[in-house]
């Protein structure tokens, strides 16, 4: 079967979608996987054909850099409108361009929830199959729900401009009633990308979703760990890892300095990765090193804890690790998956970044590695984990609905 994946946002969106295009085409299928043009090194890596899609020239999430944020940039309602609004008027023409041109020999489209919109359209367009792969739990647990007016609302504000690129791209009228709702009552399957062991009964589930397991790439797309970075380790007891991910805060010297603090207030050490080496901090103490990239399931294991953003991608990895997470989340679903690991007690309770200081900070660093009950549980959590096998399991869902699967009947347009 011919599979296009339609993915957006940043590595932590494209990765696992990497690990499940890969056990497709070991059971035969051939995949195409279509991304931003900074992720067509990672995907021709993976051995994957790459289709580009058009990135936005300020904002794409994971699209040419790090997302900008702020405390005042991480309340809830104001993010879930720039997650809905992702496909910017700039880039949505192109970037519609680009998806059919991927999925035109494709007899399947499966895309990650930041792509839903898009790949919405192209699965209509073309009569395909779509097939939603979520890294995150939906509401309640990872979040508010989104009221069925507020959706409505917010699909009558983008409609228009989303409509001008659609005719330039030989699509029909967009219907005044917002789609994606309509997915789950016309049971378009939906694979749930994390492990039942985290969060065993989504709010939303039934026939259509399948709980598969976490999809752990554990191919080599980082640089090997530097002899810089294996003396560090070796040097002393486990460290703390620190990292936000795509998020890159508007004053990165401060937020460097916060966690260093915070570092030498909790009594630990730190390997900083990815835009923590602030102004005026050093690359290398005695207390902290600050790398580029690496991989986190390497790193991980050899931590004591792992302070981010709860990022889908690195909660899995921590959690795979065995290791407590000290959540700082920013926006979108980093909230509920702090809320979640709490719950688990394979961490203390999340620090909202806008409440962050290196006072609580190192409170929350003292916790999750002193704590018994803490370390015990995500010990354990670990072990199940890495006991599941989650690609497979969504290779398995994913051929036998396709046995008897229909191309999607029209949604209705209602003229205005």
């Amino acid at each position: 079967m011919r599979i296009t994946f339609l993915t957006v946002g940043s590595r932590g969106d494209v990765q696992p979608l990497l690990a499940f295009a890969l056990g497709l085409t070991a059971a035969g299928h051939e995949v195409t996987f279509a991304a931003f043009p900074k992720f067509e090194r990672m995907v021709r890596a993976a051995g994957l054909e790459y289709a580009p899609l058009a990135e936005g020239r300020t904002g794409d999430s994971g699209a040419g850099g790090r997302e900008r944020v702020s405390p005042a940039r991480t309340r809830r309602g104001r993010t879930i409108a720039v997650g809905f609004l992702q496909d910017r008027r700039s880039v949505a023409r192109e970037r519609l361009a680009d998806a059919i041109a991927a999925c035109e020999h494709a007899e399947a489209v499966v895309a990650v929830e930041l792509a839903m919109l898009l790949a919405w359209q192209v699965a209509e367009h073309l009569e395909l199959p779509l097939v939603r792969a979520r890294l995150s739990p939906p509401p309640p647990i990872a979040g508010r729900p989104i009221a069925g007016a507020a959706r409505q609302a917010a699909w009558l504000a983008v409609r228009p401009w989303l409509g001008s690129g659609r005719s330039e791209n030989g699509l029909g009228r967009l219907p005044l009633r917002e789609p994606l709702g309509q997915l789950d009552a016309r049971r378009t399957l939906e694979l749930y990308a994390f492990s039942p062991a985290v969060v065993p009964d989504p709010a939303r589930s039934g026939p259509w979703t399948h709980i598969t397991g976490f999809w752990f790439f554990d191919g080599a797309l980082d640089p090997e760990p530097s002899a810089e970075l294996r003396e560090f380790l070796d040097a002393g007891p486990a460290p703390v890892c620190v990292g936000f991910g795509a998020m890159a805060d508007d004053d990165p010297a401060a937020v460097s300095a916060l966690v260093h603090d915070a570092l030498a207030r909790a009594g630990r050490r730190g390997v900083l990765v990815g835009g923590l080496a602030g102004d005026g901090e050093p690359a290398r103490s005695s207390r902290a090193l600050a790398v580029e990239a690496v991989s986190h399931s390497w790193l991980l294991e050899r931590c004591a804890a792992a302070v981010h953003h709860g990022g889908a991608g690195t909660t899995a990895a921590a959690l795979r690790a065995g290791v407590p997470s000290v959540i700082v989340p920013q926006m979108i679903d980093q909230h509920g998956w702090g809320r979640r690991i709490a719950a688990l007690g394979a961490g203390p309770r999340p620090l909202p970044r806008r409440k962050l200081s290196a006072e609580r900070l190192a409170g929350a660093i003292r916790a999750a590695i002193e704590q018994d009950g803490l370390r015990e549980h995500a010990r354990s959590l670990g072990a199940r984990i890495r006991a599941e096998d989650g690609i497979a399991s969504a290779v398995e869902v994913f051929e036998r609905h396709m046995e008897g699967v229909a191309a999607p009947a029209p949604t209705e347009v209602i003229n205005s």
